[in-house]
């Protein structure tokens, strides 16, 4: 592998940056810190995000400037980020494969039903997003789990989000509601023809072996960290008395809600030498441990199983 000088010197020849395409809650902060260890000051761009991850929300010029320094809205805002070499937040493929080559693009992917759990849980943290007013699309995580899942203004973030952000802008996805039953196969199978034209994808579950193709990509030698937990540092606000929400009530929303996204990573689980008996167990086991985790975090009774977490 290159040292880092040799990197940003090889890629600014190219013109062409390297980029990870950071999933929310599927490890990305420790990827971005692992890169910015690993490459030269400078190389990384100031962007972390476009509008693809946004609910609701069109006033950015409204944030704090600070604040909307980091996103690329406008056309201009994302040409800009040809100049860096290399690319690393919350932004769409549609968006990268505008400045760069799908072999230049890697992702790490995480099983969907965890991830959407994790992000409810992340969103319910005090104060975290003090920062970004006056938006304020996380308060609807405030509600109990299945009326938010059931909120058409968030669905950029938790319906099929993996789907979405491999094929922003599909009309099969709007921003302001569900991806109807119907289109589920059809939408998978495209995001999936998109994944596989990418220079690296990695599966949260499998360990350090999720990163090494991002080493490889980056041809630097990144050191997997732990950041950004869901509360390690901050417990999100626990449900209040009566919010309470029985597995029966919210397990077939979860799966409807990352159904398309279900089938994406059980392929990339099979890209990764996955046999399906065990690609099942290990989605099993993570969406168990996750809502396990969520009700350690927002209270005991939070979820309360009444049969078996499917696959």
């Amino acid at each position: 592998m290159t040292n880092g000088t040799e990197f940003l010197r090889a890629t600014q020849t190219q013109a062409s940056p390297r980029c990870f395409l950071h999933i929310p809650k599927c490890a990305g902060m420790s990827v971005h810190a692992a890169l910015e260890a690993a490459l030269p000051p400078g190389s990384l761009t100031s962007r972390r995000m476009d509008t693809s991850v946004i609910c609701d929300f069109r006033d950015f010029d409204a944030l704090d400037a600070t604040v909307r320094n980091l996103m690329a809205v406008t056309d201009d805002d994302i040409r800009s980020m040809r100049q860096s070499a290399a690319i690393s937040g919350h932004f769409s493929l549609t968006t990268l494969l505008s400045l760069t080559s799908p072999q230049a693009i890697g992702t790490i992917l995480r099983e969907p039903r965890a991830r959407t759990l994790s992000l409810y849980l992340y969103w319910r943290t005090p104060t975290i997003f003090d920062a970004v007013r006056p938006y304020r699309a996380h308060e609807h995580a405030l509600l109990p789990l299945d009326r938010f899942l059931n909120e058409p203004r968030v669905a950029p973030a938790v319906d099929n989000q993996i789907c979405r952000m491999l094929l922003y802008g599909d009309p099969r996805m709007p921003t302001d509601g569900f991806i109807a039953p119907s289109d589920i196969n059809a939408v998978a199978s495209d995001a999936i023809a998109q994944l596989d034209t990418l220079g690296s994808v990695g599966v949260l579950e499998l360990g350090d072996s999720a990163w090494r193709g991002l080493d490889q990509l980056f041809d630097v030698h990144l050191e997997p960290g732990r950041m950004n937990v869901t509360g390690e540092l901050k417990n999100p606000v626990p449900l209040r008395v009566g919010e309470e929400v029985r597995a029966s009530a919210i397990l077939d929303l979860i799966e409807q809600r990352n159904a398309a996204d279900k089938i994406v990573y059980d392929h990339a689980l099979g890209l990764a030498g996955i046999r399906a008996d065990a690609r099942q167990r290990l989605a099993r086991s993570a969406f168990a441990d996750q809502l396990v985790r969520l009700g350690d975090l927002l209270g005991d009774s939070t979820v309360k199983p009444r049969h078996t977490v499917g696959t």
